[in-house]
């Protein structure tokens, strides 16, 4: 009779486990992952991690084979290589080398037009740049603007 009870009991609590588990949600879900970061161009092309950033429409700045760590999270840092396209001011030649973009805080955008137009999305909010000058040096600069706020509504 005891061991009759015995099970009875351990098959009720087995149940009582097992019905717990099934109706648990995991520990990690799709909600808590973070949605992805993009770059928006000054054509409104939406990308992460870019490897590749222009800073005017046809001939100036733009950093390329950029290699970035953290993309996506609260910090990213790229590493390229910086050049001038457009003709240098006579007698002297245009900076090039090395060039590291920081960028930080992901917020939501919903861009105007582009590859993205309409859906909700999220960009760096702050982004600056150290890069070489003429003069030799280099220099951290403010370059926020080109990194797709102003597409967005």
């Amino acid at each position: 009779m005891k061991f009759r009870e015995t099970a009875i009991k351990a098959l009720v609590l087995i149940g009582a486990v097992a019905t717990c588990l099934a109706f648990t949600v995991p520990a990690t879900s799709a909600r808590s992952s973070k949605p992805p970061v993009f770059w928006i161009d000054l054509s409104g092309t939406a990308q992460q991690h870019p490897d590749f950033v222009f800073f005017s429409a046809n001939a100036g700045s733009q950093v390329n084979h950029l290699k970035w760590t953290g993309w996506g999270k609260n910090r990213a840092v790229g590493r390229g290589h910086y050049y001038v396209t457009s003709p240098p001011i006579p007698g002297e030649k245009n900076p090039e080398g090395a060039a590291r973009i920081v960028v930080w805080k992901p917020v939501k955008c919903v861009p105007d037009f582009g590859n993205r137009e309409g859906k909700t999305i999220h960009i760096y909010k702050h982004a600056r740049m150290l890069r070489p000058v003429s003069g030799g040096g280099r220099k951290w600069i403010d370059i926020s603007a080109f990194a797709g706020a102003a597409t967005c509504r």
